[in-house]
């Protein structure tokens, strides 16, 4: 029956649903109004969104929970203008994807370049004119957003191709032809490993800094493996949270503009610093005169570009990070030094826990650290951008990797509801909670309509303070509280969510947030949840503007951190 099949006619539609299943893709995201591209009864789940932008990040949600490859479907005409900041976000964060632009040829006015407006945004851009060639650049597209520095490919191509009907013969050799296979991962030089071996070893005040490339590598158990043989204290940028459990006992916390005073201090103390895909943005370096001045700087990358970008790297290593730690790891190691490892360990590692909230209002750590004790254990936690992404990277117990999803180079409002739908299709009923504030929500909460379309597992929390908090707290802390287009306004959020059909819930006191939090977690399907905070809540630590990582504002006193005595 099976051969049968195969001899008759097929249309260039089917022909693009083959190659997709050759290539194991299992799910699309594709924007509500555009036409369905497969059979819905077809074995590959499409996920239809409201907006392109949402679109994007649904797919990059994804890609970056299960590490396979995102497949979004856009349109030209208008759709890819609202996609560009999606892509631009995935790609700087290095999530592959593949994003496919159907455009009408017959509407000339509508036609935008492509090329043009995505290029400087992605990894690789084809534009198609033939069904073969579709075909061939849709694998070779996802090899090339999965190989080296993962990232984003555009495929354009005209509508009209997926219409033609192909002959069985030609079909058949359109879908044996063009087969591509994955690039090996490259060994490291054998001297090179050696040599990373010899600058460890000599080490008496050696820090890992584990990257977004850790996680991305799936360097995990290479990672876990090289700690235990060192006992090496390490720190973690935003995009590296989870690669090791954060309560390990040698992760000194986030590092840069909002880390953790062991992390930033042990840094700044170090005689050798391990860095792990790390881009080094000035979020995570601060001024860059100041960051790790003493030590040796060994940089593991896998794209040339990074290194000696923004930071003078003595000893480069170009390869893939899992793949060097396990080679470093086959070696017998010495420990570090107890005396240092005793010390650094022991400064505190935790961002500022908050005093009693003002008019018994709720702080944001406590209700952070209430979701979490509810979570289950395999629960994904995505972010929008601002006061909540940090109070969330401080407070919430990531264990795993990919587990963590936030926007980290572009900082995109809008990023977290879109990506918690994208990372709710992991799998059947897979738990997904959104943490977001009452700025961010708005930007892409038509998306609602989407959590229920599909009865998403997915939990929402809103911090509601009525402001965009972290510019709020710039103004008010190097700027003399000149506040300005930072007070904003929101809907009943309770009553928005059961406009959608969602269950909403508010809370204003803790006894309130334990409540909802406890009944939200036993309904299946979405749930939202609003909690009222105080309105000039800050984040700490953070650094001041032009400052060292030294100079971090602790407290509400905004002490200096003194880092030139124990």
């Amino acid at each position: 029956m099976a051969k049968q099949l195969q001899l008759v006619n097929r249309t260039g539609n089917d022909l693009f649903y083959q190659t997709f299943k050759q290539q194991n893709i299992s799910v699309i995201f594709q924007v509500h109004r555009h036409k369905i591209l497969f059979d819905l009864e077809k074995s590959i789940k499409q996920i239809q969104l409201v907006h392109e932008q949402a679109t994007i990040h649904a797919a990059d949600g994804y890609s970056r929970a299960t590490g396979n490859v995102g497949i979004a479907w856009i349109t030209s005409e208008y759709g890819l203008t609202n996609a560009i900041t999606g892509i631009g976000t995935a790609h700087l964060d290095s999530v592959p994807m593949v994003v496919f632009i159907e455009h009408q040829t017959d509407v000339i006015d509508q036609q935008l370049d492509v090329e043009g407006l995505s290029k400087t945004s992605v990894k690789y851009n084809y534009s198609i004119n033939s069904l073969e060639d579709l075909i061939d650049k849709t694998k070779r597209g996802i090899q090339i957003a999965t190989s080296g520095r993962k990232g984003v490919v555009v495929i354009d191509y005209p509508a009209s191709i997926l219409l033609e009907i192909v002959e069985s013969s030609v079909a058949l050799k359109l879908l044996d032809h063009h087969t591509v296979a994955m690039e090996p991962i490259k060994d490291v030089p054998e001297t090179t490993i050696r040599e990373l071996i010899k600058m460890i070893t000599q080490a008496k005040k050696p820090v890992l800094l584990v990257g977004g490339g850790t996680v991305i590598s799936g360097a995990n158990a290479a990672l876990d493996t090289f700690l235990k043989d060192t006992e090496i204290p390490f720190a973690s940028t935003l995009m590296g949270l989870g690669a090791a459990a954060v309560d390990h006992p040698l992760h000194l916390g986030m590092v840069g503009m909002h880390g953790t005073f062991a992390a930033n201090k042990a840094i700044y103390q170090a005689d050798l610093l391990l860095c792990l895909g790390v881009r080094f943005s000035d979020r995570i370096t601060g001024n860059t005169t100041g960051f790790s001045p003493n030590s040796k700087k060994i940089q593991i990358e896998i794209d040339p570009a990074e290194i000696n970008k923004r930071v003078l790297i003595d000893y480069p290593v170009l390869g893939d990070i899992n793949n060097v730690l396990e080679n470093i790891n086959k070696e017998k190691l010495p420990r570090t030094e107890q005396d240092w490892t005793d010390k650094v360990c022991g400064w505190h590692k935790t961002s500022a826990r908050f005093h009693d909230a003002k008019d018994n209002l709720i702080d944001p750590s406590r209700i952070i650290q209430l979701i979490s004790n509810k979570a289950a254990n395999n629960a994904i936690v995505s972010t929008d951008v601002g006061q909540h992404q940090m109070w969330t990277a401080h407070h919430y117990p990531f264990q795993q990797p990919r587990k963590f999803l936030t926007s980290g180079g572009f900082g995109t409002m809008g990023y977290g509801l879109p990506a918690a739908i994208g990372a709710a299709t992991v799998a059947p009923n897979q738990q997904v909670i959104c943490i977001s504030g009452d700025g961010s929500i708005q930007m892409n909460i038509q998306e609602l309509i989407t959590a229920v379309r599909y009865q998403l597992n997915i939990k929402i929390a809103i911090l509601k303070n009525g402001y965009l908090g972290m510019v709020r707290q710039w103004q008010q802390l190097f700027y003399e509280r000149n506040y300005s287009q930072v007070k904003i306004t929101s809907p009943d959020y309770v009553m928005l969510a059961e406009s959608f059909g969602i269950k909403g819930f508010h809370a204003g006191t803790i006894t309130e947030a334990k409540a909802i939090i406890e009944e939200a977690f036993q309904i299946d399907g979405p749930v939202l949840m609003e909690f009222t905070i105080e309105d000039e809540r800050n984040v700490y630590p953070i650094v001041p503007p032009g400052g060292n990582n030294t100079d971090a504002l602790e407290e509400e006193t905004s002490v200096s951190t003194d880092t030139t005595n124990d």
